[in-house]
């Protein structure tokens, strides 16, 4: 139901429009016996647009055409739709228009685990401020979120109505992971093997020159790692960090930063397998998790900030300034639902706002960043999950007599 809300138009950050979409599945039998083919399409459909606007603590949200709320929390609303839940991603798009401009004159193809993925990162990115304003922090949270960022492969998906394809972020420090082994090794490394039976690396976790065992750094340029003392060394991930580490001695103070923090946390914590959608860490083997120093806790704030900051910048090219002469102020046009849901990402204040799950329905929803009893997004969530801990209690209690 429609909310009045006054001037809305008005008092809002930015807004802007886009167009409704419609989606469509196709299923084409390709031969008996064989699984049909299903192809899932989207089309714009031209005349009336979906309006958007943003304010400061209602969020993204979609109005009606005479300033009317009609749903609030679309950010929120879009991440929490599952992987896989391609009912819940066609009914988002239908009440909102499609992420990207698209044809209005034919359906165009999509491929819906790029839309998943999208999604993801959009949530990561959101987790992610939230939890770096949170009063205590998580720091294995925030290490895996920043991790999955860094880490991830970038997607690209295009559309005949762009002029470009659209590519999710590729992080800095993913480009120089993959051109780690193109690093020439420092000259002064070959006196050191002999001499010192290890390399003396500049450190700026350590604040030092770290002594790097020769065996292990042999054992890393030949590919094998050192399974028995760390185990994953053997790894990619782990082997472009160490040459890296090693071999990058000049680069940027961020490449170092991070190259450094990683390396020291594979070898002394644990080397990373993999990072689940909530964040959590996957390792080779359990990890010491005693052995994360204040130094390294500070380290994977100032990371995660870094990560955040390259990941909303850019999805920023949808968004541009312009003046509105009519009301002579200064204002945004935004290109995209998109570019508008990262914008409000932009605008997000990690230590006075944050989003949490709704303990009751998994919901997103913005909450201030002191408040620690706020863990349900209504009401009517309060309510069912009370009324659901009741009856568990209460059957629990007759079973027990």
């Amino acid at each position: 139901m429609a909310e009045n809300a006054d001037n809305f138009f008005e008092n809002n950050l930015f807004r802007f429009e886009n167009s409704p979409c419609d989606c469509a599945v196709d299923t084409r039998n390709i031969a008996p016996g064989q699984a049909p083919e299903t192809t899932i399409k989207v089309q714009s459909i031209p005349g009336d647009k979906i309006q958007f606007a943003f304010a400061p603590t209602e969020g993204l949200v979609r109005l009606g055409d005479k300033g009317a709320l009609i749903e609030k929390n679309l950010l929120g609303k879009l991440i929490e739709i599952k992987t896989g839940d391609t009912t819940a991603l066609f009914n988002y798009f239908e009440r909102n228009g499609f992420l990207f401009r698209i044809s209005d004159t034919e359906y165009e193809p999509i491929e819906t685990q790029q839309m998943f993925e999208l999604i993801r990162r959009l949530r990561t990115t959101v987790e992610l401020l939230s939890a770096l304003g949170a009063i205590k922090k998580d720091y294995q949270k925030i290490l895996g979120l920043s991790l999955y960022l860094i880490l991830s492969n970038p997607i690209e998906i295009s559309f005949s109505t762009m002029n470009t394809p659209y590519k999710t972020c590729k992080h800095d420090f993913l480009k120089k992971l993959e051109a780690a082994y193109e690093y020439p090794t420092p000259e002064y490394y070959q006196e050191q093997l002999y001499t010192e039976e290890c390399v003396m690396v500049p450190d700026t976790l350590l604040h030092e020159t770290y002594k790097f065992d020769m065996q292990l750094y042999m054992s890393i340029l030949e590919g094998s790692g050192d399974e028995h003392w760390i185990p994953g060394s053997s790894r990619d991930l782990f082997r472009q960090t160490a040459i890296l580490y090693a071999h990058a001695i000049h680069e940027s103070k961020v490449t170092r930063q991070i190259a450094d923090f990683l390396f020291h946390y594979f070898c002394d914590v644990g080397v990373v397998a993999n990072v689940n959608e909530d964040g959590s860490i996957v390792y080779y083997k359990e990890p010491n998790l005693k052995k994360i120093t204040p130094e390294m806790k500070k380290r994977i704030i100032g990371i995660a900030k870094y990560v955040i900051g390259e990941e909303i910048n850019s999805n920023m090219a949808d968004v541009h300034p312009v003046y509105d002469a009519k009301k002579m102020t200064p204002s945004w046009s935004v290109d995209t639902l998109l570019g508008g849901l990262y914008f409000s990402i932009f605008y997000m204040k990690p230590d006075l706002e944050l989003f949490r799950r709704c303990r009751q329905c998994g919901t997103f929803f913005p909450v201030k960043a002191t408040s620690t009893r706020k863990v349900y997004c209504s009401d009517e969530c309060r309510n069912r999950y009370q009324q659901t801990m009741h009856r568990k209690r209460k059957r629990e209690k007759e079973e027990n007599n």
